[in-house]
């Protein structure tokens, strides 16, 4: 029983844990933070999403676990899933960031990107073989619709990226989604499965990569431990 406790309990503070602040009625980031530190603010929270969100928030937080080997992202903060759907909608653009030759455009984007997000979205390879034309040319129109505007190519990656990961999870399962959704501060009009770029089988391989780098940089981790010990 203690088990089974903890476990729900476990699955209850990643659930709340990932819940974009727009949806814990608006509560500042700082007063957020603290709020989930405490027992009793977390409880406040949970009730105040409760009500948005009732099937997602039901007591029965066991439900998930069948689904946590293939979604660690289950466990993940809204911090993480935020950054790996940015990715996402970066690697979803790949075929037209790789035909951008012109000097400027090339560091205008690798700037709005970061550096980081720009070589993952220039060296992933989702697609069997070559990426279909229709990929390449949606992604240019974006490229173009957004122009030298940082914050809007940036906005315009997110948005590509929340829907790749909310169709996903649209096609495992619809609670898998509901909860997803909720990461976001305004996710995208659903459903969204019909509207991805990338093959279905790419967000699973994605997940399995993550996790093997996970892993090994907890391995890593306690190796350094050990070392200062």
């Amino acid at each position: 029983m203690n088990v089974e406790c903890s476990e729900r309990q476990r699955h209850a503070r990643a659930l709340l844990d990932a819940v974009h602040p727009a949806h814990c009625a608006n509560v500042p980031e700082p007063l957020l933070q603290r709020a989930l530190q405490s027992p009793v603010g977390r409880r406040h929270l949970a009730r105040t999403v409760l009500r948005q969100a009732p099937d997602v928030f039901a007591p029965d937080h066991e439900r998930w676990q069948a689904w946590q080997d293939d979604e660690p992202w289950l466990q993940w903060p809204q911090a993480r899933l935020y950054a790996f759907t940015r990715e996402l909608g970066a690697i979803s653009l790949g075929p037209a960031l790789r035909m951008l030759v012109e000097r400027n455009a090339v560091l205008f984007v690798r700037d709005a990107l970061g550096l980081a997000t720009w070589r993952r979205a220039q060296s992933a390879q989702p697609w069997p073989g070559s990426a279909p034309e229709a990929v390449r040319q949606m992604g240019s129109a974006v490229l173009q619709r957004c122009g030298r505007d940082g914050q809007a190519l940036s906005d315009a990656v997110h948005g590509r990226g929340m829907i790749e990961f909310l169709g996903h999870a649209e096609r495992r399962d619809e609670r898998l989604a509901a909860r997803l959704a909720l990461a976001y501060a305004q996710a995208p009009l659903r459903p969204c499965r019909g509207d991805c770029w990338l093959p279905n089988a790419a967000i699973p391989a994605l997940l399995v990569e993550q996790q093997a780098l996970d892993e090994e940089a907890s391995v890593a981790l306690v190796a350094a431990e050990g070392r200062t010990e």
